[in-house]
C-alpha cells in the first residue's frame, strides 16, 4: 500500500513538472508581447467593446465587454488579446478584443463647466482638454479670466467627473482695466491730434499763436458780412455765412476756439510764409474793421503783407487763428 502511494506521488510530481515545462515557452512568449505593446497582464476595458470568439477574419461577437471592467491577458495575436474567463469576471468564455480597446489602468473623463466663457484652464499645470481621459487620482484645477479672481480647486477622480466652477468678479481688476483702456484712448487721441497738428496747423511759438494751415485755406472764401446785413447797413452783424462765423464754428485738431485774425496778426504771419505748408498769393480777411468807414474791413495780401480796406460784402480767403499753443 505504501508503495502504491509513493508511486502515485511520484507520478503527480512528474506530471506537474511536465505541465510547468510545457507552459514556460508560452509564458515567455506572452511576456515578450506584453513588453512589445507596453501593457501589463492585468488590463481594463477602455470603452464598451465587442468580444470575439477568435482573432481571425471569421470571428464572431460572443459578448459585449463593459468599460472599466478588469481582465487578465492570456494570449496576444495579430493586435488582438485573449482575455481569460474566471470566477472573478463575467465572461462566458475566453474572448478576443483589439489592443486599442484596453488600458493598463482605468481612465475617466473630467468635464469642467466654467461660469465665464473663454477662461484659461490648467489641469495639473497643463492646458485642460475636455476630450482627454485621466487615471484615478487627485487633480488640481486653476482657472483664470479677465476681470475675475483666479480660482484653484482640488478634487479626487475615481469615476467620470463633472465639476461646475463659478468665478468671482474682480472689482479692482475691472477698475484697473478701465483705467488702462482710458489711458490707451488718451494716448491714441494725443497721437492723432499730434499728427493732425503737424499736418494742418502752424504754431507761432514766439507770438504764442496757432494758425490754421490745412488745404482749406486755399479754397474757402467768405464775405465779411452777408448780403442781407450789408444791404441793410448792419455793418457789424457778422451772423450767417461769414468769415467770422466760419472761424467761430471751426473744429481743427480737437480745438474749437478759433477766430478771425486781426490785421496786424495777418501781416506778421505773411512774414513767416516760408514756414507754412499751404500758401498762396491771395487776399485774406482780417477781423479789423475800418475805423473811418464801417462798410469796409481790412484784408491782407498774403504775398507781401499789403493791406486793403475792402467792402464787407466782398469775398476773400479765410485763415483762422487761436490764442495759445496747446
Amino acid at each position: 500500500m505504501r508503495k502504491i502511494k509513493n508511486f502515485i506521488q511520484l507520478f503527480l510530481g512528474i506530471f506537474m513538472i511536465f505541465v510547468m515545462t510545457a507552459c514556460l515557452p508560452h509564458q515567455e512568449e506572452l511576456n515578450v508581447m506584453l513588453n512589445k505593446y507596453n501593457i501589463t497582464k492585468k488590463i481594463y476595458i477602455k470603452n464598451d467593446v465587442n468580444g470575439y470568439n477568435t482573432y481571425g477574419k471569421d470571428k464572431e461577437v460572443i459578448q459585449v465587454l463593459k468599460r472599466g471592467k478588469e481582465y487578465n491577458i492570456v494570449d496576444i495575436k495579430e493586435n488582438y488579446v485573449r482575455l481569460r474567463k474566471s470566477k472573478n469576471n463575467n465572461l462566458k468564455s475566453d474572448v478576443w478584443v483589439t489592443i486599442d480597446e484596453i488600458e493598463t489602468q482605468p481612465t475617466y473623463f473630467i468635464t469642467l463647466l466654467i461660469s465665464v466663457p473663454n477662461s484659461e484652464i490648467l489641469l495639473n499645470n497643463k492646458k485642460y482638454n475636455s476630450n482627454l481621459r485621466f487615471p484615478r487620482g487627485v487633480y488640481t484645477v486653476d482657472v483664470s479670466a479677465d476681470n475675475f479672481l483666479d480660482k484653484r480647486l482640488n478634487f479626487d477622480v475615481s469615476k467620470d467627473t463633472i465639476e461646475e466652477i463659478t468665478l468671482d468678479f474682480d472689482i479692482e481688476a475691472q477698475k484697473y482695466k478701465m483705467e488702462k483702456e482710458k489711458k490707451q484712448r488718451e494716448r491714441i487721441e494725443k497721437e492723432r491730434i499730434r499728427k493732425e497738428e503737424k499736418k494742418s496747423i502752424y504754431i507761432d511759438k514766439k507770438q504764442k499763436l496757432m494758425w490754421q494751415d490745412n488745404s482749406a485755406v486755399l479754397k474757402i472764401k467768405k464775405s465779411w458780412l452777408t448780403k442781407t446785413n450789408y444791404d441793410g447797413k448792419n455793418y457789424f452783424n457778422i451772423v450767417g455765412d461769414t468769415a467770422m462765423s466760419y472761424c467761430k464754428n471751426l473744429t481743427l485738431a480737437k480745438f474749437k476756439d478759433w477766430r478771425l485774425p486781426t490785421k496786424d496778426e495777418l501781416k506778421n504771419l505773411s512774414t513767416q510764409k516760408d514756414k507754412l505748408k499751404n500758401i498762396s498769393s491771395n487776399w485774406y480777411w482780417s477781423a479789423t474793421s475800418n475805423n473811418n468807414n464801417s462798410e469796409r474791413a481790412w484784408s491782407i495780401y498774403f504775398d507781401n503783407g499789403d493791406g486793403y480796406s475792402d467792402l464787407k460784402n466782398a469775398s476773400n480767403y479765410v485763415r483762422c487763428i487761436r490764442d495759445g499753443i496747446q
